[in-house]
């Protein structure tokens, strides 16, 4: 059943399957795709994260807005810099979010979190996109406390998105009890996100949350390296 049909008692209920989850996976990676796109990413290769990711949120509306866009895309809702309501932290104290993608309609609305981090250089680099306010957001509880999947967005302004891969996945192999990975969750090609060349897989457990959460790591050239895409 598509996860863009009308909503029913029967969608309502599957919306936490392995099927539904999987179809509104690809449709959010689609349309970071599409999004990605439109941008002269080359021209963004000095910009600070915050004025990436609005661009390329802008791009992601626009697709879903546009006229003839595909009909499963208008059912997407695309927020910038969301605050994420936890316990103790109310309003503008909330922490914010990177980018959601939320599938709107009746009934529960399913969300795709992503945190961005700019890999460039010495100064932006592994550390910060694994650390603190990267991905260790996520494995604290801090981000997607509700959700079982997340998604790490890694703006690459130096070198290619195979020599930032392998960094972090140098990274993974050294602390790997720090990232509290699980048993066969180590960092692996997503072969399933057939948009992206450089998209990558990690599972970690999260004792704060009380269930684990994958993440999906997308490496975004945003420099004048050339890559190669599906």
């Amino acid at each position: 059943m598509s996860i863009l049909a009308r909503p029913t008692k029967t969608r309502m209920a599957c919306v936490d399957s392995d099927e539904y989850y999987r179809i509104f996976r690809k449709k959010v990676f689609k349309l970071v795709k599409m999004g990605y796109d439109r941008l002269d990413a080359v021209h963004f290769k000095n910009f600070e994260e915050p004025d990436i990711t609005g661009e390329l949120v802008k791009q992601i509306r626009e697709v879903t807005q546009e006229r003839f866009a595909p009909t499963w895309a208008c059912s997407f809702d695309v927020r910038d810099d969301s605050p994420v309501n936890v316990p103790g932290r109310l309003g503008k104290r909330r922490p914010r979010v990177d980018i959601e993608l939320v599938l709107t309609g009746r009934g529960p609305h399913p969300c795709y979190p992503f945190e961005a981090k700019r890999l460039s250089g010495k100064t932006f680099g592994s550390q910060k996109y694994l650390g603190k306010g990267g991905l260790q957001d996520f494995l604290c509880g801090k981000y997607a406390a509700k959700q079982s999947e997340a998604g790490m967005l890694g703006y690459v302004q130096s070198d290619t998105e195979e020599e930032w891969a392998n960094r972090i996945n140098r990274h993974f192999k050294r602390y790997i009890s720090s990232m509290r990975i699980c048993p066969a969750g180590n960092w692996s090609f997503a072969q399933e996100i057939e948009y992206f060349s450089h998209c990558y897989r990690s599972k970690h457990n999260r004792p704060s949350v009380g269930k684990p959460i994958t993440v999906y790591h997308l490496l975004l050239a945003f420099c004048d390296v050339p890559t190669t895409l599906f």
